[in-house]
């Protein structure tokens, strides 16, 4: 009777153990395959991500209808719509935001860069020229007013006066201080034929 005792304990014993290796097995191989395939979690990742995403532009969607002077959810989303690129979208949020504050200055650079991206230059121009008009030492109007004169408007002289400006306003960015000094010693296109 012990014996057929011992040979079910026994055998009990080898079922745990062969269960507990199997667990060990699969435990192991989903680490491996994590390892060797790690655009598996990245999607994952990438996906919640989107689903925040799109939460937090429905929430901001939500508000605007509500209260549609929210400047600040206005240009989150036209930010949203920049970060994807999708030109339209974004500008459309951005002329919203500056029909409620028409002295964004925010508003006034991105509606201006999103023009730039949609090929608009001379509307483009326009909007860094309200930001010049504001606040004459925003280093960042100057530059792109500086990059449409010289290569989309052909008014290379108007490029160099910005650029000069930028180095006579000194901002704390030395990339774009070596950026600027570039732009005034490379010529203008059509310029030292």
């Amino acid at each position: 009777m012990s014996s057929g005792l011992l040979s079910s304990i026994s055998i009990r014993r080898a079922v745990v153990a062969f269960a507990m290796l199997g667990l060990a097995v699969i435990f192991l191989s989903s680490i491996w395959y994590r390892i060797d395939s790690p655009s598996l979690v990245e999607e994952t990742q990438t996906r919640q991500a989107d689903q925040q995403m799109m939460a937090r532009i429905a929430g901001l969607m939500q508000e605007v209808e509500q209260n549609p002077e929210n400047v600040e959810a206005i240009t989150e989303l036209a930010g949203f719509f920049m970060q994807n690129q999708d030109w339209d979208k974004a500008l459309s949020f951005w002329r919203r935001a500056l029909s409620v504050d028409p002295d964004n200055q925010l508003a006034l650079n991105q509606a201006g860069f999103t023009l730039f991206q949609m090929q608009r230059h001379d509307e483009a121009r326009e909007k860094f020229e309200r930001l010049l008009e504001l606040n004459p030492e925003n280093h960042q109007g100057h530059f792109n007013l500086a990059i449409i004169y010289k290569y989309y408007l052909d008014e290379p002289e108007k490029a160099r006066e910005h650029l000069e400006k930028i180095i006579e306003i000194d901002p704390d960015h030395p990339e774009l201080l070596e950026r600027v000094r570039q732009e005034l010693e490379t010529p203008a296109p059509g310029e030292g034929i």
